[in-house]
């Protein structure tokens, strides 16, 4: 008798760990794509202190850009505000005129990080030239004070 209680109270232990960690996708999901969201519309908006409200403020943090052979690593919260600022600068092309349009969410959710791919679709206009640009996106997040932030945002060119 004593066995089958050990194994019952150890099935029960197991089962209550296990549903302490149970993550409302749904919900995780669409949390998440309002970060992305908010970080598109400061980023259109040219506001860097929109976009760094995205982001982890940690060392630890990384962008990546992959263009081809090319790859532009940014490390360290620090670095990656100074390079959105630069960014927020750049009037080489019409913000009010371009777009992009997410795409193909894949999510893995856990308690309090996550990673995200999606594709992104551009339609940059600069000189009165369209360009359009199709980029595939991996992102990692961390849930800090019950709001997700980008740790790890990379970025890269599709053909």
């Amino acid at each position: 008798m004593k066995k089958y209680l050990w194994i019952l109270f150890t099935l029960s232990l197991i089962n209550g760990i296990s549903c302490q960690n149970k993550v409302d996708t749904r919900k995780e999901e669409e949390a998440i794509k309002a970060v992305i969201e908010a970080d598109r519309a400061a980023y259109f908006k040219q506001d860097y202190n929109g976009v760094g409200d995205c982001w982890i403020k940690e060392p630890s943090s990384v962008k990546i850009w992959v263009d081809g052979q090319k790859e532009t690593k940014i490390v360290g919260w620090d670095n990656i505000n100074a390079s959105q600022k630069e960014e927020a600068e750049n009037k080489s092309w019409d913000r009010n005129k371009s777009k992009v349009t997410f795409s193909n969410y894949l999510f893995d959710i856990a308690p309090n990080n996550a990673w995200v791919y999606h594709e992104a679709n551009w339609e940059v206009y600069s000189n009165n030239e369209v360009m359009n640009i199709k980029q595939g996106r991996i992102v990692i997040l961390k849930k800090v004070e019950g709001k997700w932030k980008y740790a790890l945002f990379m970025l890269y060119k599709k053909e």
